[in-house]
């Protein structure tokens, strides 16, 4: 089973690696199988790895956290996963690294936050009561029990993003529009694909739900950011949602309302409660190197401890407000008292004073905080150990990059597409007679403004990709790439009814080489991530090696686990 072991981020994620059954077997050290039916006394030990026990409460934790019971069953890779962690620490160990400034700084900031997170459940989230009474009125206001669907162009930079809205400007259909410009939101290729999407008022991304929820049918929205690039979104229809489908978005919505107010008032209490203290000359020191007024490094130390806030043992001076308000230190002409408390109220302040509102309470004494910190420094150690040894890997070759992309090159194609006119009608007897009616002289366009069951497609005309098939049906989208031009087809079964058309133009499949940027790019990621799996995962089986006197794994002991699974089934 392959995986990461450590996510590339400071959020830890276990997840079995590469494992081969010899390997496993070589590490089964000192196991020995028991004949008789009589439990052992240690039945819930394990495994141990040095000093350290691996008990069925730690596995069951564990699995407590992974996704589908198909993880949650695998006790015996679940248990290797545990061990590998143990190794690994032994490694980080070795390095000092839980003696590391970085590593101890983060543990730092992730116990106060850990205690601000845990007096908002205990003062807020728990104490959050959304009925079904509240949600039939919501559901009731204007808006909330609404539909609105969308076609989104998306694009990959502002200039395309213009170069759409000049079309649109110009009268050019928006699906046409789509064909020249939409590119995949995750590759950034062309596909030449408009998305059709479906929203909530209470959705996200807000951004966008806001700007279509403002629009009636046919309405355009500007080039929205989203996704590193621009989404233009067209509103193609609005319609009433049953309750059904927005019952769980309008429970979430106002859990949320009431968590906002709930929270609003439990930081006013603590305010009140630890009287808090404002200090302005603390505040016009930070205004002041905010705007560039004073330099930073020109502040002596009495200036940057000079305290702005202060509160029952506690303080937030100079330093730590330029730290929370300013990322990257940037300079901020128009900073004030009031932009700064604003920026600060968003979560700095409330997220210092709840975790001293924890402390003060000895929730960081308590033995569950103080394990789940043991664990919180054992990930960090481990993430720091990841980054140690993946700056060891070797980068990847051109050759490298030319055998991935030959391997995945169907991601970074546009699918053939075709130009037709098309009229969709209920019965293959009314198809019949349309098509008669073209044959004989009628305009396509007007035929299809009065009788075609697809409105997506202005006066019939309309753009197909093969990637379209499982939508359109696959014998209609074998006809379409195969028909021959400007000749009338069908009528022929497709989702929606029967269907007559004529091909005006078809265009092959592209595959966007290593030579366009957005191409490279993502394939220069994706090696290197196989790189440095590959080269983590040899890390990881040297250290099983390494470390292999001092694992033991009781795999009698896993049977009664196992058992006692079977009987809770």
């Amino acid at each position: 089973m392959a995986g990461y072991l450590i996510a590339r981020s400071w959020t830890f994620r276990l997840a079995p690696l590469f494992m081969h059954k010899p390997l496993l077997a070589g590490l089964l050290v000192g196991a020995c199988i028991s004949c008789g039916d009589e439990r052992p006394d240690d039945v819930h030990l394990l495994a141990k790895v040095g000093e350290v026990e691996i008990t069925a409460a730690n596995l069951r934790a564990f699995e407590a956290g992974l996704k589908g019971a198909a993880m949650r069953s695998q006790h015996r890779d679940n248990v290797q996963t545990l061990i590998d962690r143990e190794v690994l620490l032994l490694q980080a160990n070795e390095r000092g690294l839980q003696r590391d400034e970085e590593v101890l700084a983060e543990l730092a900031k992730r116990e106060t936050k850990a205690l601000a997170d845990a007096m908002l459940r205990r003062n807020v989230a728990a104490k959050v009561a959304v009925t079904e009474d509240d949600i039939e009125k919501a559901y009731a206001r204007p808006g909330w029990g609404e539909k609105v669907v969308t076609m989104e162009i998306f694009v990959p930079n502002r200039e395309q993003a213009r170069q759409v809205q000049a079309l649109l400007a110009q009268g050019e259909d928006f699906a046409e529009a789509g064909r020249q410009f939409a590119a995949d939101p995750y590759y950034g290729v062309h596909t030449g694909e408009i998305r059709r999407l479906a929203y909530s008022p209470f959705d996200s991304p807000r951004d966008l739900v806001q700007a279509v929820f403002a629009l009636s049918v046919g309405g355009v929205t500007e080039p929205l950011s989203l996704h590193g690039g621009f989404v233009i979104a067209k509103v193609a229809e609005r319609r009433r949602a049953a309750l059904v489908e927005v019952e769980e978005g309008i429970r979430e919505a106002l859990g949320d309302e009431q968590q906002k107010q709930l929270r609003e008032s439990y930081l006013r209490h603590l305010k009140w409660d630890l009287d808090t203290v404002f200090d302005a000359e603390g505040m016009d020191i930070v205004v002041g190197v905010l705007q560039g007024a004073v330099g930073y490094a020109d502040l002596d130390e009495a200036q940057r401890e000079h305290p702005v806030y202060a509160f029952e043992g506690l303080q937030m001076d100079v330093a730590e407000v330029l730290e929370a308000v300013r990322p990257a230190g940037r300079l901020w002409p128009e900073a004030s008292a009031d932009a700064v408390n604003e920026k600060l109220a968003e979560s700095h302040f409330p997220t210092r004073i709840m975790a001293h509102d924890a402390r003060r309470k000895g929730l960081d004494k308590t033995e569950a905080f103080v394990r789940s910190q043991a664990w919180a420094l054992g990930n960090l150690m481990l993430i720091k150990l990841r980054e140690q040894v993946l700056a060891e890997a070797p980068a990847p070759t051109e050759d490298d990059l030319r055998a991935f992309y030959e391997e995945h090159k169907h991601r970074f194609r546009s699918p053939p597409h075709a130009q037709l006119e098309e009229i969709l009608l209920e019965t293959p007897s009314e198809a019949r007679q349309i098509a008669a009616q073209i044959e004989a002289g009628a305009e396509w366009a007007v035929l299809a403004r009065a009788h075609s069951r697809r409105r997506d497609a202005e006066d019939g005309l309309l753009y197909v990709s093969q990637s379209q098939a499982p939508f359109l049906g696959e014998a209609w989208m074998n006809a379409v790439m195969n028909a021959e031009l400007h000749q009338v087809q069908g009528p022929i079964q497709t989702r929606g009814g029967y269907s007559i058309f004529r091909v005006i133009e078809r265009y092959p499949e592209i595959y966007h080489g290593l030579a366009l940027e957005r191409v490279r790019s993502v394939v220069v990621r994706d090696v290197r991530e196989r790189i440095e799996r590959e080269h983590f995962n040899g890390y990881l089986r040297d250290s099983r090696q390494k470390y292999a006197a001092q694992i033991d794994v009781y795999e009698e002991h896993l049977r009664y686990l196992d058992d006692e699974s079977k009987r809770g089934e």
